[in-house]
């Protein structure tokens, strides 16, 4: 929907988040706002969580003008390369062998599409490369979110994330 879409990848990206809030919002333990144990440096993880899913949103979004889903998807699956890095060095966490070898292959099969695109066109690979800028934006998102998990409900974290990239995104077009 988005790749046949003539609007500015800033504003379906608004609108996109402002759907996921109403569907979230049933599921939100209004109470827990009450409980919530979070200090101003966790509200700023949360704040840099939305910066980085809002960066992400613009860039993949924006990717889809120039490549092709299928591309771009490979590229996004990454994802979770990313944020295994990133865990390891933010949070020691360690992978098992297995995890390992898939990612690899995952990274072996964006360069093989990467490489396909070098022959479709110059756009083709300015489109991976904003998706792989979007990928490394999404994992940091999800790093930021690991980082307050235990201390805010996930959906609570959703609606307050997204409602703050949402008007980012509005604030874009205004």
């Amino acid at each position: 929907m988005i790749k046949s879409s003539d609007t500015p990848t800033s504003v379906a990206g608004m609108y996109r988040l402002y759907m996921s809030v109403l569907i979230m919002l049933p599921f939100v333990p209004w109470k827990m706002f009450r409980s919530l144990e979070m200090n101003k440096k966790d509200w700023s993880t949360v704040f840099i969580a939305g910066l980085f899913l809002g960066l992400y949103f613009l860039f993949w979004m924006e990717s889809l003008v120039y490549t092709s889903v299928a591309s771009s998807m490979v590229i996004l699956s990454l994802q979770p390369l990313f944020v295994m890095m990133g865990s390891y060095f933010m949070f020691r966490e360690r992978a098992n062998i297995l995890t390992i070898l898939c990612l690899i292959a995952a990274l072996v099969g964006s360069i093989i599409i990467a490489w396909g695109d070098i022959g479709i066109s110059r756009e083709a690979l300015i489109g991976d490369g904003l998706s792989l800028v979007g990928t490394i934006l999404v994992s940091a998102y999800m790093l930021a979110g690991q980082k307050v998990s235990h201390k805010i409900n996930a959906n609570v974290y959703s609606v307050i994330v997204f409602l703050l990239v949402a008007a980012s995104c509005w604030s874009t077009i205004c």
